[in-house]
């Protein structure tokens, strides 16, 4: 799977293939591949969004992943910020229903998604480490949670700052490449390909367009590679 912020964007590329495969080891190029199912997500209004995501194969490994927008988890009916605006509200104090009451989702999967992510908090932050802190954005605030869930809340303050410290970090330039190494320039490079590294790790496509429109929790599913209810590597 390839997280995508601009579905149309990453469609483009994925054209002119011009995105990379995001497998480990492998230097291959994906090419359009057939669309994966549809599948129904419901935002906070209650609204469902039916949805086909594209998918590419790679020439090289012949993996094929699917290009899936940051608003959705895998295996999950309801888009991200509905996930975040519960996990938020048990912090807070809310029970589960209550929790989930606000955004028409069942106490039962309320329940399921609190315990996924308490249970994956520690690999959740220690995942999430590598990103400088950074201080809040007031453009982009992010709801402190009460210490009530210890865990829980502790996973939910990393991925904020986290998510704030990925945000300034997409929307800077890309550095230049250059046809000649200087000294000055080989450091340029070796900034341009430390950033294609860590995209290919946050397996991450097209981040140049739309990365400063991204929600906090769109975010969270980029660093968590949609991995937020079913555990991080540790």
């Amino acid at each position: 799977m390839i997280t995508v912020i601009d579905p149309e964007a990453a469609r483009r590329a994925l054209a002119t293939r011009n995105l990379a495969c995001p497998e480990p080891g492998c230097t291959g190029r994906l090419r359009v591949w057939s669309k994966a199912r549809p599948r129904p997500v419901r935002g906070r209004d209650g609204r469902v969004q039916v949805i086909r995501p594209d998918r590419g194969r790679c020439r090289a490994c012949s993996v094929t992943q699917v290009l899936l927008p940051a608003f959705c988890l895998p295996r999950c009916g309801y888009r991200v910020e509905v996930v975040g605006a519960v996990l938020l509200a048990a912090a807070d104090g809310a029970g589960y229903a209550r929790a989930g009451a606000a955004c028409a989702v069942p106490t039962s999967t309320v329940r399921d998604w609190i315990r996924a992510v308490r249970r994956s908090a520690p690999a959740l932050i220690a995942h999430t480490s590598w990103l400088p802190p950074s201080a809040p954005d007031p453009a982009q605030a992010w709801p402190t949670p009460s210490p009530r869930l210890p865990g829980l809340t502790a996973a939910l303050h990393a991925l904020g700052t986290a998510a704030r410290g990925l945000a300034s970090w997409l929307t800077r330039p890309d550095p230049p490449a250059h046809a000649t190494v200087t000294g000055i320039d080989y450091l340029a490079l070796i900034a341009r390909q430390h950033r294609h590294e860590v995209l290919r790790r946050l397996r991450l496509a097209a981040p140049s367009s739309g990365a400063g429109h991204a929600t906090p929790w769109e975010l969270v599913t980029i660093l968590t590679a949609g991995r937020l209810l079913t555990g991080v590597p540790g």
